[in-house]
């Protein structure tokens, strides 16, 4: 199937949320379009013979295009996120996990152009911490370092983080279970095809979702039966969530953090 519906439902979003004037030349069409192609250019195969694709698309712009999206930003993302992952679907393409898009300012980028990188980013999901292991010292022996002469060859540096490496956010689920809240979209439900699933059977299928946007999330309820609330307060519309608020899906409670 071609990508033709995809562009279609971009160009029907783009006439209504996105149909503002904008102060940059660069437009959010602009950016679905060469998502698109930059997921099919990337395409490789494996040894399944499966069509496989990043699952990771970093969008950089310059300085002044990104101020232009600042009061859009996380339903642009929201957007975009949604159109690849039903890309992907429709193509029959393979990506591990769930596919993510992020927005990054570049300042070698030029206004009203737009550079996109890819990367295959494991998310693996943050353990509860543990305490430091107390080393016992009384009965150590002592070992002296041996002087060979040889000269010390330094440790090799540490390699440059991922743009996806260290997340914003953490949110503790109701088991215990602690989840890292990278630049995105998620779905939060039940249901266990959601990125963040809650089996509870208070929370609805497909209950709320949040998105992370330079480094703020935001979460929003998706008309669920039983409401989401944050510090006890029903969510109306789009609620920006501070260090230490406390979630509720329904009868949930989820613990949100920032890093």
């Amino acid at each position: 199937m071609s990508g033709s519906t995809v562009e279609r439902r971009f160009e029907n979003l783009f006439d209504g949320l996105f149909s503002r004037a904008f102060t940059s030349k660069l437009k959010p069409l602009q950016i679905g379009r060469k998502l698109l192609h930059k997921v099919d250019a990337e395409r490789t195969s494996d040894a399944q013979g499966r069509r496989v694709v990043p699952n990771r698309y970093v969008v950089q712009m310059s300085a002044y295009d990104r101020e232009g999206f600042a009061d859009l930003e996380p339903a642009l993302i929201q957007e975009l996120t949604q159109a690849v992952r039903e890309y992907v679907r429709q193509e029959g393409y393979h990506a591990e996990g769930k596919v993510r898009v992020a927005l990054r300012t570049n300042p070698d980028v030029r206004k009203g152009r737009v550079e996109i990188t890819t990367e295959n980013a494991d998310v693996v999901e943050m353990p509860p911490p543990i305490a430091p292991e107390v080393v016992a010292t009384t009965t150590a022996a002592i070992v002296e370092p041996v002087i060979t002469g040889e000269p010390v060859v330094p440790a090799a540096p540490k390699p440059v983080a991922s743009t996806f490496d260290l997340p914003p956010a953490v949110l503790t689920l109701p088991t215990g279970q602690r989840v890292s809240i990278y630049e995105g979209h998620y779905i939060v439900g039940r249901n266990l095809e959601c990125d963040i699933v809650i089996s509870d059977g208070n929370v609805s299928r497909q209950h709320a979702e949040l998105v992370c946007a330079a480094g703020d999330v935001i979460v929003r309820d998706r008309a669920s039966t039983n409401g989401t609330k944050v510090n006890g307060v029903a969510v109306h519309g789009d609620q920006l969530l501070q260090h230490g608020d406390v979630i509720n899906f329904g009868t949930a409670q989820v613990r949100f953090e920032k890093s």
